[in-house]
């Protein structure tokens, strides 16, 4: 039901002007009363923890990809924080906070990186390992290949691919997209449990360590996996859909020049 404002207060005296505004603003018509506010996260990396905009996320995600619930809002849930996550979700979360709240963005493995204690009992997906075009999920990596190939002709397998600015198309495609980030990236076939000290500028493994520190956990199978940080760097998985109540969605409002954007 449409909420009206009168056209005019004229003739009436100020106390009746009042009474008005009261009955208005106060009536179960009112916008404020209809309308459940969405509170934006307020910080650099930040769960989803506001109840309202988790359920605007999955009425986008059933109105966009209606053919697909069972991969993406099924997979959700909320207590306190929406939980669930795979690639899936992420790109579509992606898409969403790009329609609808374009200061924001899903993070990458980079800004995970200026926070691991922060993930450190969490499942965050961050993005693709592309090792070649047979065994698991063929279809799906061969489409995002052929597109990569478009770009760069000479580039070689294993390749990264970052989830953040790819989109999803109603087959749950990845497609690449002018903010798309992706390389050549070989440690993602280094030997499992590989130890490393530094990162690069994608927040992947710079070089082999022979210390202590964190570890990436391969695959000898090939094809498309998902890349995600939980403890450690996984890039084993073939399951894009998968998902639990340990996945969680990380949202970042980018920084420009060391300043919040606001």
């Amino acid at each position: 039901m449409r909420f009206k404002l009168p056209k005019t207060f004229a003739g009436k005296t100020e106390e009746e002007m009042r009474e008005a505004y009261e009955r208005i603003i106060n009536s179960p018509d009112a916008p404020n009363n209809q309308i459940n506010p969405i509170i934006i996260p307020n910080q650099d990396l930040q769960f989803i923890t506001d109840e309202n905009l988790y359920n605007e996320i999955v009425k986008y995600l059933d109105k966009t990809f209606p053919a697909h619930k069972r991969n993406l809002s099924e997979k959700l849930s909320f207590d306190e924080v929406m939980k669930g996550s795979n690639p899936y979700i992420a790109v579509a979360v992606d898409m969403f906070l790009k329609q609808e709240m374009p200061e924001y963005r899903i993070a990458t493995q980079r800004d995970l990186e200026t926070n691991l204690q922060m993930f450190k009992v969490f499942q965050i997906d961050s993005g693709l390992a592309l090792r070649s075009l047979a065994d698991s999920n063929v279809e799906q990596a061969t489409h995002l290949f052929n597109q990569l190939q478009k770009r760069n002709h000479n580039i070689n397998f294993p390749i990264w691919v970052e989830l953040r600015g790819l989109t999803l198309d109603n087959d749950l495609n990845f497609n690449l997209t002018d903010g798309s980030r992706y390389k050549t990236a070989d440690c993602l076939n280094w030997e499992k449990g590989t130890h490393y000290l530094e990162t690069d500028d994608f927040g992947l493994p710079k070089s082999k360590s022979s210390m202590l520190g964190r570890r990436i956990w391969t695959t000898p199978y090939r094809g498309l996996s998902r890349i995600y940080w939980y403890s450690k760097l996984f890039c084993n998985s073939s399951y894009l859909s998968n998902s639990d109540d340990n996945g969680r969605v990380v949202v970042v409002k980018p920084q420009i020049r060391g300043k919040t954007i606001k």
